[in-house]
């Protein structure tokens, strides 16, 4: 099984543990923090990762680093339990993984939008609020500028993508006009 099934479950567990919205949110951050930290110290993860170590010292290690970050006991006990598991180097996956499941939880949304040009702020507003209105959720954009779509705009929402751009619409007439029809 790989690190992102793995981490799924192990998400999903946490996620259910945490309960109310505002402990999802604040475990979700705690969580992020401790993953970067993770994938920022080769140090850390050569710890991590010895076979020659046991576990109590890996524990203790971590145990350092929360105290340090000044963790929830909730998230100090999930990080304690992955080291005993000897899970904790998937803990970036475990991460993402809660992200995604409290953001459906939470009725949120990243918006990926690509614009041929920069949008002015109350632009990004309205297109923010229409999304917002399409998908039910709360939405959260992310733009970029590519003028090689000439005009209009690309949006991707999950697994969903909105292809407004003037290029496809191109593409589109340019495939009718040698199908013939």
């Amino acid at each position: 099984m790989n690190g992102s099934i793995v981490g799924k479950r192990y998400a999903k567990a946490l996620i259910n543990l945490a309960g109310s919205d505002k402990n999802i949110e604040k475990t979700g951050n705690e969580l992020q923090e401790i993953a970067e930290v993770f994938q920022q110290s080769p140090e850390l993860q050569s710890v991590i990762q010895e076979p020659k170590l046991n576990r109590s010292m890996k524990v203790s290690v971590i145990e350092a680093i929360l105290k340090k970050m000044k963790c929830d006991e909730l998230v100090s006990r999930f990080c304690r339990f992955l080291t005993f598991k000897n899970r904790f180097d998937i803990i970036s996956d475990i991460s993402a993984a809660y992200n995604e499941i409290a953001s459906e939880r939470l009725g949120k949304a990243t918006a990926n939008v690509v614009v041929a040009q920069k949008l002015t702020t109350k632009e990004e507003k309205k297109l923010q609020k229409q999304l917002s209105e399409f998908t039910g959720k709360s939405i959260a954009l992310s733009v970029s500028v590519d003028e090689s779509i000439i005009g209009g705009a690309i949006t991707t929402i999950g697994s969903q993508v909105l292809d407004g751009s003037i290029r496809n619409k191109l593409n589109l007439i340019r495939e009718t006009i040698v199908k013939g029809n």
